[in-house]
């Protein structure tokens, strides 16, 4: 079987790529580079460079579609959330025989707006954090009046939001005061668009991640954050199998139900620390960063998809997985500790308890740790972690300022 996997900057199209690459498959990968992570492995059949999907649109599918017909391609994983916009707007136009291996434009906007999201949950009885919907900065004034506590958590509806250039690249965003709220959307163009303003909940981060069948689970797996990048949250640079949360289950089941969702998701909460209980932060339909730690723990959940896509569905579910092992990110353990140490817990919004720069350096230095591996570095598939490897030092390199004299000299 030829599969496409787009986006192999990514460290879950790697996941991906070796995934079905060791089931047998021929992958052919597609990047914004030839020579990327996913690409410069060797379970990699084929690559192909082309226009990144934040700022092609059109021009984007059409290269896709001159690879599926030129590679025979069976099935394509589109990876990131512009890939699957973009690709869901070209369904229609691929071959019949060919599978798009993510949920409809419509079930992709049911889960990843995140302003419906909440609102969905709230009619569910799925607890959220305290959130005021804004449809524009005009509602903001109105809003003002109602926030008694800081810090807030400021989130764009949407992580991705199409523009006519392409794609707007938003995050989460923290105001401590009502001065620095009112500077935010002065300031940020994507909240020129709808977002939320919430409360902040302290407590451990747990994802969720499941393969559905419109209102059961056939998979799931779930972990909990050590570090993230940034530290106050965000991506998962060392992650942690850990037993399902029953709580979490249920939440997630009457969420996906009330969608008919069919493919794989990853569903984030965190547990608050004042009444114990999980509250919803987000749901990504696609595959997430740390899936090598789902795949290393015995839930291969790229080989599932691709089952369920053929019609073939686990005899019975899968909850069952090797609990208490260790997934490290090593580039971004890195830049985890470099944050601590070149920031303030102030200026980075971390709670009075958030371990010390002297104990964030110790946890980096651990590199063996005891039932702990890697994301990117595979001793039987070294090639992505030294791409890994270049591409931040080139990246590094290509930030710093110019030279201010013709000896060279850098500030």
């Amino acid at each position: 079987m030829n599969v496409l996997v787009t986006d192999g900057e990514n460290r879950s199209t790697l996941a991906v790529t070796r995934s079905l690459g060791r089931r047998g498959c021929r992958v052919v990968v597609t990047g914004a580079r030839l020579r990327n992570l996913a690409s410069s492995s060797s379970f990699c059949g084929s690559a192909h460079m082309i226009p990144s999907p934040l700022q092609a649109g059109a021009e984007y599918g059409t290269k896709i579609q001159e690879i599926v017909k030129k590679e025979g391609i069976d099935v394509i994983f589109p990876m990131t959330e512009p890939s699957i916009c973009l690709l869901n707007s070209f369904r229609a136009s691929l071959p019949t025989e060919v599978i798009l291996a993510c949920p409809t434009a419509e079930k992709m906007a049911a889960v990843s707006d995140k302003f419906n999201l909440c609102k969905l949950a709230e009619k569910l009885n799925v607890p959220i954090p305290k959130t005021l919907y804004l449809s524009s900065p005009d509602d903001l004034a109105a809003q003002l009046e109602i926030i008694d506590h800081y810090p807030v958590v400021v989130k764009p509806a949407l992580s991705k939001i199409p523009v006519k250039q392409g794609f707007l690249s938003t995050g989460i965003l923290y105001a401590s005061s009502r001065a620095e709220l009112e500077q935010l959307y002065a300031t940020e163009s994507a909240l020129l668009h709808p977002s939320m303003i919430q409360e902040k909940i302290i407590g451990p981060g747990t994802g969720l991640f499941t393969l559905y069948d419109s209102d059961h689970h056939l998979a799931l797996f779930s972990h909990r954050r050590l570090r993230e990048k940034p530290p106050s949250g965000g991506v998962s640079v060392v992650s942690e199998s850990i037993p399902l949360d029953e709580e979490m289950v249920a939440a997630a089941d009457r969420l996906l139900s009330a969608v008919e969702w069919r493919g794989i998701a990853m569903i984030e909460f965190k547990r608050d620390r004042r009444d114990g209980k999980a509250k919803l932060m987000e749901i990504n339909g696609r595959f997430w960063g740390s899936l090598q730690l789902a795949i290393a723990c015995g839930v291969d959940f790229p080989s599932l998809l691709l089952d369920y896509l053929d019609g073939t569905k686990p005899p019975d579910p899968i909850y069952n997985y090797r609990v208490g092992h260790k997934m490290k990110w090593l580039i971004g353990t890195l830049d985890h500790l470099l944050i601590r140490l070149k920031n303030s817990d102030e200026t980075l919004n971390l709670p009075p308890d958030f371990p010390s720069k002297w104990r964030s350096t110790l946890d980096f230095l651990k590199f063996l740790e005891k039932d702990t591996s890697f994301d990117v570095f595979d001793k039987n598939d070294i090639a992505p972690f030294w791409c890994e490897i270049c591409s931040h030092v080139g990246g590094i390199i290509h930030s710093r300022p110019k030279a201010i004299s013709s000896t060279n000299i850098w500030p």
